[in-house]
């Protein structure tokens, strides 16, 4: 009877730890990147009957034999944070803190005041891949900021109507010092003293000032003519600087950017595009399907940093251990495969999201319910096992 009361004890302790871990699994609902677990159980090790001869066996009841982890992938949801980022494929993200490599399906990022990526949770710098130097930290260190770029072209399109007396085009462009200017570029014909000829003469609006002149040509097609499709002038700063502002009209004998043909006594003439901005600060960091950081700047440029670093386990269940708060680290004599996102079996990411628990809660109240059986089963079968008990003393004691 004792022996049985140990099998209903290894039972009772069996299904109780299994209720844990669904326990668990349900705590972690709403965990961010959390991957549900399962208990194996396994019978313990048999006892003859009847020492050396044909006897049975019998069990000695049940334990846990191993804890697997359920790596199958989570539903992407929607985040509002451009730096929360999730992998859509097998891959793992990869941080460091200290000496420690860790692995995680949980990409919400941050970054601190010197530009680096740091993870949200424990503060571990996010790791960059290089396929020459390997991981790296990843830091966007000196794109924080964008500086200044004079403009040194201004591009014109549309056309100038061969019928018209004059016409102008504004634009806003940038000096040697950052600071925006608005400019007025005027055109006259000049056709009586030159066929199918525009004087040119740039002003800035603010000092009300010239700053440069010239003259444009067309061939009879309408399109600019050779050594008379651009001109030049000093764009100066208060400063003292200046730099070459060139006015490019088109290439000679094309008609894609300005013509000058018949159109009236009104012009069409635009700047179609400057390359010059302001100073510019980081306004958003967000990445791409290809784990590559994009930086937006204040003044509406863009600049494209490193790539997300992801890891790659053929069998992770058996690759890697937990440590908490939604960590993974490679046990002993295992390695990691590193890449790019977007590399072989990796798989992408997705910006924008995060990728939610994979525990499904129909299947742990099903679990719930047959270990709650299980456990009342252990507890009946030691209930009867006393009251055998019971019966053979009263039984020796009525002698």
């Amino acid at each position: 009877m004792i022996d049985t009361m140990f099998v209903g004890l290894s039972g009772l302790r069996t299904f109780q730890k299994g209720l844990s871990n669904i326990g668990n699994n349900v705590a972690n609902l709403n965990t961010p990147g959390f991957k549900r677990t399962s208990l194996q159980f396994t019978d313990m090790m048999y006892q003859y009957d009847s020492q050396g001869g044909d006897g049975g066996q019998h069990g000695e009841g049940v334990k846990i034999g191993s804890t697997v982890t359920d790596f199958s992938a989570g539903e992407l949801q929607t985040s509002n944070n451009p730096l929360d980022v999730a992998v859509d494929g097998a891959g793992f993200f990869v941080s460091k803190n200290g000496d420690q490599i860790h692995y995680s399906r949980m990409g919400q990022f941050e970054l601190d005041p010197d530009g680096r990526l740091l993870n949200r949770q424990d503060k571990s710098s996010i790791q960059m891949y290089d396929p020459v130097k390997g991981l790296a930290d990843f830091s966007i260190g000196a794109l924080r900021s964008q500086a200044a770029k004079p403009t040194t072209t201004i591009k014109f399109s549309d056309n100038l109507s061969s019928g018209a007396t004059n016409s102008s085009a504004e634009t806003t462009v940038f000096d040697k010092d950052g600071t925006s200017r608005q400019l007025k570029i005027s055109f006259t014909n000049n056709a009586l003293a030159t066929p199918r000829s525009w004087k040119v003469e740039v002003q800035d609006t603010a000092a009300q000032s010239t700053l440069g002149s010239g003259e444009i040509r067309f061939d009879p097609d309408g399109s600019p003519s050779a050594g008379y499709n651009q001109l030049s002038i000093a764009l100066k700063t208060p400063s003292g600087g200046q730099t070459a502002l060139q006015l490019f009209f088109g290439d000679p004998g094309s008609i894609s950017a300005t013509t000058s043909l018949s159109g009236g006594t009104s012009s069409t003439i635009r700047v179609a595009s400057q390359d010059g901005y302001a100073a510019g600060a980081l306004t958003k960091l967000s990445f791409d399907g290809d784990g590559k950081a994009q930086i937006t700047y204040s003044n509406g440029q863009t600049a494209a940093a490193g790539r997300l670093a992801l890891a790659w386990f053929a069998q992770p269940g058996q690759q890697l251990e937990r440590v908490g708060s939604g960590y993974y680290r490679a046990l002993p004599g295992q390695a990691a495969q590193y890449g790019a996102a977007g590399t072989g079996a990796l798989g992408k990411v997705a910006g924008g999201k995060v990728e939610l628990s994979n525990v499904d809660l129909s299947s742990e109240f099903s679990d719930m319910m047959i270990t709650q059986r299980g456990y009342q089963a252990a507890s009946q079968l030691i209930s009867a096992a006393n009251e055998m008990m019971q019966q053979a003393l009263q039984m020796k004691g009525s002698r």
